[in-house]
């Protein structure tokens, strides 16, 4: 996998343009692929770990062609550098296929593949030892009075190594075939067999990095596959949020305006004149901006702001506190507000803590809390009650109940790429726990 013995000819050229504009898409392939994480985390950092590892292979491999003969101390470093490095993200890159495959197929199989990753670290980890012992001791490769990269005899035990972790990652594979598209099993085969091929290839003939080349190109279809499943993963998400957002529309247009909660708020305060006309006038003012920002977002097919979410909501809970006489109370602790969120998802959550939670204690009075944070390359949103509570996992079992809470953590999901966590104990209170990826793209900016 070195640089070789031969001046800088043709074929090294062409090596060196070849590598550039691999290295040139392992950056691009970053870029578009750090855009999908939203839709499985895990998955596309593995891949994005696995193509910045085959950048920097090339990277090196392509200094290591650039300054072979080259004499000086600067060459003479950077040549010795550059192998060293070749060799050590070839081992590298052995470990982060490992992890990436093996991810897919303990996704789709729910198995668990531990011993066989550890046995290819293992290998890896022998490999690299190997190349730091050369580094002290010369007995795989070395370099002549010109700088200029050879083999010694104990170099077989490279190729022994990187054939038998691709050896060991092939008959994994082959073994969990069925779980992959046609697409991932091409790729796959390629990213294992190209390379091995080459480097058998290269036992007898070296002098041009066939082995690095035949990665790139295993990689660049690796890349295409998970963009043909992301692909395929945002058109049917866009399927399912078509249908569901035109039916969760037609129910919030019926259900979301409550005629009882305006008729009451009206009479709490037309009663509430005659004590607290300051009091009065506040609470009707919070009560127009209720109203206004419901119908403002009664049509909208796509997320909303959620500054203007947080303000109905504030709206909505200080008229509450006004007609039961501050019995409810809340608090708003919003850290973060520069995000999208579905239309009435805070609202339903807020108003299920008023109504099934604190007004349903003895004494039904408590407090509702929202508080929002920027962690972790998500917005979190917490809505806490000190109410009755509920048994989570029963109430879920049965259909119809809670259905609210059912239908925001679905409008969630399919609309903002969002989750939604309940913790509940009765005669303790409920917290529910909003998670929205920051990358997550809103559905209207999505085009398949």
């Amino acid at each position: 996998m070195g640089a070789g013995i031969e001046s800088i000819d043709l074929p090294h050229i062409i090596q060196v343009v070849i590598e550039g504009w691999g290295a040139f898409f392992c950056i691009v392939a970053i870029v578009v692929i750090w855009q999908t994480r939203w839709a499985d985390k895990k998955k596309t950092d593995g891949l994005i770990r696995f193509i910045t590892v085959d950048g920097i292979l090339l990277v090196v491999d392509i200094l290591a062609v650039l300054f072979r003969g080259q004499m000086g101390p600067e060459a003479f470093f950077i040549v010795r550098i550059a192998n060293f490095l070749v060799f050590v993200a070839g081992y590298m890159l052995i470990i982060f296929g490992v992890s990436y495959f093996g991810g897919l197929i303990e996704t789709r199989e729910s198995v668990s593949i531990r011993n066989w990753r550890l046995m290819e670290y293992g290998i890896s980890l022998m490999g690299v030892v190997l190349i730091l012992i050369n580094t002290v001791y010369p007995f795989l490769y070395d370099f002549d009075d010109e700088n200029r990269y050879y083999r010694l005899p104990g170099s077989w035990l490279i190729s022994f190594t990187y054939i038998l972790g691709v050896v060991l990652i092939l008959a994994l594979i082959l073994n969990f075939f069925g779980v992959m598209t046609n697409l991932e099993r091409f790729a796959v085969c390629s990213a294992l067999i190209f390379p091995m091929l080459s480097l058998g290839f290269q036992v007898f003939k070296y002098g041009l990095s066939l082995t690095i080349i035949a990665t790139t190109v295993a990689v660049i279809l690796t890349f295409v596959s998970h963009m043909m499943d992301y692909t395929a993963v945002l058109a049917a998400r866009e399927r399912e949020r078509e249908k569901w957002v035109a039916d969760e529309n037609i129910r919030l247009l019926h259900n979301q305006i409550k005629p009882h909660f305006i008729y009451n708020a009206l009479t709490g305060i037309y009663y509430g004149l005659d004590e607290d006309i300051d009091g009065s006038k506040k609470a009707l003012k919070s009560l127009t901006g209720y109203l206004r920002g419901s119908l403002d977002v009664l049509s909208a097919r796509d997320c909303v702001d959620f500054e203007k979410e947080l303000a109905t909501v504030r709206s909505y809970l200080e008229v509450e506190a006004f007609r039961f006489d501050g019995q409810v109370d809340f608090e708003v602790d919003a850290e973060d507000t520069d995000f999208l969120i579905p239309a009435f998802c805070l609202q339903t959550l807020v108003e299920n803590a008023v109504r099934h939670g604190i007004r349903k204690k003895d004494p039904p009075e408590g407090k509702v809390l929202v508080r929002t944070r920027y962690e972790g390359d998500a917005h979190r949103v917490e809505i806490c009650d000190n109410g009755i509570g509920f048994d989570v996992e029963k109430a879920f079992e049965k259909e119809g109940i809670h259905i609210g809470l059912r239908n925001t953590a679905d409008r969630l999901r399919l609309m903002c790429g969002g989750t939604m966590k309940i913790e509940s104990k009765p005669g303790e209170g409920t917290e529910v726990y909003i998670t929205i990826p920051k990358d997550m793209p809103v559905s209207g900016d999505i085009s398949v």
